[in-house]
């Protein structure tokens, strides 16, 4: 009775174990994109009335390797890293190399995509995007 008592005991915990490693592995996923070596870098984004700030870190990146595109009502922000980072602290990356960021953001429906300006200074990116006027138009 004890024996059988402490080997289902012993299934409980290894299947408890494998629900938090899946759980584990599904916090990671948006940032980490292991086939691309890409992770999501650190960002902010500010609503600031008449325009959108959109901050984001990109450490070891240079200038020149810092892509910013918009697409649609999409941000899509990538950079590559002058060197390759290990990621070796994370047991389940600890084999994953990862050479650059990728960061993709829905935008407001407002925003005028065609004004946007970017600066880069110090390994971070700040994209402000205008909103669109609007514009009261007299009836007569």
């Amino acid at each position: 009775m004890a024996e059988e008592w402490f080997e289902e005991s012993f299934r409980e915990l290894r299947r408890e174990l494998r629900r938090l490693l899946r759980e584990a592995e599904r916090l990671f996923e948006p940032v980490v994109d292991a086939e691309r070596g890409e992770v999501e870098p650190l960002y902010e984004v500010v609503d600031a009335g008449d325009k959108v700030l959109v901050r984001v870190d990109l450490p070891k990146a240079s200038k020149e390797a810092v892509e910013v595109s918009i697409v649609g009502r999409r941000l899509v922000v990538r950079a590559s890293l002058r060197e390759p980072l290990r990621l070796c602290d994370v047991p389940y990356y600890a084999r994953c190399e990862v050479s650059g960021y990728k960061l993709e953001l829905e935008l407001p429906p407002d925003v005028d995509a065609e004004s946007a300006q970017a600066t880069f200074r110090s390994g971070y990116l700040e994209v402000t995007i205008p909103r669109r006027r609007s514009f009261r138009v007299k009836v007569e």
